[in-house]
């Protein structure tokens, strides 16, 4: 009897499938899990790399302060990901400075730039949800198989850098108008944003006739179209293979009150190094001169006049702020000088206003300036700005919160021009950069990007 009920146990198959749907079960978890748990992680590696973007961005714009670099993107981090829901995703040991190689695209921690604006500093964030910060990423249904958690992270690098359009071409705005036989050589850049709707022909650049663009040079706008007339202005000799898609900012421009004031404040990075008096020479706008070497100028307004500076006359190695338009005379000579102008014009466009004026036949920087990187010349108006024709200039930094209009007959080498507005360079001038690549003189504003 006994072994009959034993036997009949054994050959009873009913409860089975209950062993196949716990096996299809746990299968199912597990792939169900996988799925819920991966997505869970995907979307933390997303929200952890915006993070580390925003803080590395911080970090960046904070140098060359690495304390307070450190300190923003810690912050930036906690703003990002709410501590109550994520923890500490970045520590300040995760937070590292040094130099980012453009041509290798390699980080190097620890490294400086000597000083160098043109030289990229970097910063470089790794945000975590890791146990290593006492943070991992808890799974929901893969703890079922013993999985209770795991390590998710990244990592983003940042420069700090000066654009080479920049640092060498004319940059606006707006737009650049270049009209016929002129000669652009040194691997110069002319860019125009384009952020104005013009009536009539809307181009970023605009390009007449007889016109050489040498090999190197660089003609760029957000869209290629933004130069209209294609294929006809390809005429011009080298404008084609130049022209190229691109966007520049003129950082400066909304700079300019930060370095006029910064001119005549002793210690600023903005006070030319030639300035060995720093205390302020206040004179008015009916002042004729002399201007000592070493010495900072501030002119007040006198009965609504402009500030002349004399002419035939050589001035170098000096600062001069006008709170007036400043005028200058035919035959002046500028060697180591910065000048800048507060005024602004009246009416519904007070920025078209030219206050500062260049007479014929003015020399602006050092012919030597290429070769020994001194005696460049640094110009900054509110408003706008323009140079008369016959104007010779060599180390030349022009920043204008209007319009720039450098008209015909103009040899500008080493120039860096930054317009509010528009930049109009005329017939019949030679602009480029310096063959041995010497920046122009003054203080460029750092653009930030993310490199990885």
């Amino acid at each position: 009897m006994i072994i009959s009920k034993f036997n009949s146990f054994i050959e009873d198959e009913s409860g089975a499938y209950t062993v196949w749907s716990l096996v299809w079960f746990s299968l199912y978890v597990a792939i169900g899990g996988l799925a819920v748990d991966m997505t869970d992680a995907y979307r933390t590696k997303t929200l952890l790399q915006s993070t580390a973007d925003a803080s590395v961005l911080a970090a960046a714009m904070s140098l060359p302060d690495q304390d307070d670099g450190r300190s923003q993107a810690v912050n930036f981090s906690k703003d990002n990901m709410q501590q109550t829901d994520h923890g500490t995703v970045v520590r300040p040991s995760e937070v590292v400075f040094g130099t980012w190689n453009i041509a290798t695209r390699t980080f190097t921690q620890g490294a400086t730039s000597s000083g160098d604006p043109l030289v990229p500093d970097a910063a470089m964030v790794t945000s975590r949800r890791a146990s290593g910060n006492e943070n991992p990423l808890a799974t929901n249904f893969l703890r079922i198989i013993g999985l209770m958690d795991w390590d998710v992270n990244t990592t983003s690098i940042a420069i700090k850098y000066v654009p080479e359009c920049i640092r060498g071409g004319f940059v606006a705005y707006n737009r650049v108008d270049t009209n016929s036989n002129n000669h652009y050589i040194n691997e110069i850049c002319i860019h125009g944003q384009n952020l104005v709707d013009d009536t009539g022909q809307n181009d970023a650049v605009e390009v007449q006739n007889n016109s050489i663009f040498d090999p190197g040079v660089n003609v760029s706008m957000p869209d290629k179209n933004d130069l209209s007339n294609l294929p006809q202005v390809y005429s011009n000799q080298g404008l084609e293979e130049a022209h190229t898609e691109g966007d520049a900012y003129p950082a400066d421009v909304a700079k300019l009150d930060e370095i006029i004031d910064g001119l005549t404040t002793d210690g600023s990075i903005y006070q030319p190094p030639y300035i060995t008096d720093t205390t302020v020479v206040n004179i008015t706008s009916s002042y004729n001169g002399p201007y000592d070497a070493g010495k900072v100028y501030y002119a007040t307004c006198q009965g609504g006049s402009d500030l002349t500076l004399p002419t035939n006359t050589v001035i170098q190695d000096v600062v001069i702020v006008s709170e007036c338009g400043i005028q200058a005379s035919n035959g002046l000579s500028l060697t180591n000088v910065a000048i800048a102008s507060k005024s602004v014009g009246n009416g519904q466009n007070p920025l078209s206003s030219h206050e500062i004026n260049f007479a014929s036949q003015t020399n602006l920087g050092s012919a030597t300036f290429c070769t020994t990187g001194d005696g460049g010349v640094e110009i900054y108006a509110k408003a706008s700005a323009h140079v008369a024709a016959g104007t010779v200039a060599s180390g030349i930094r022009i920043v204008v919160g209007g319009d720039l209009e450098l008209t015909s007959q103009l040899d500008i080498l080493g120039v860096s021009a930054q317009a509010g507005n528009d930049i109009d360079h005329t017939s019949n001038g030679d602009a480029g950069l310096c063959p041995q690549g010497t920046p122009p003189p003054g203080v460029f504003a750092y653009h930030h990007r993310l490199v990885f």
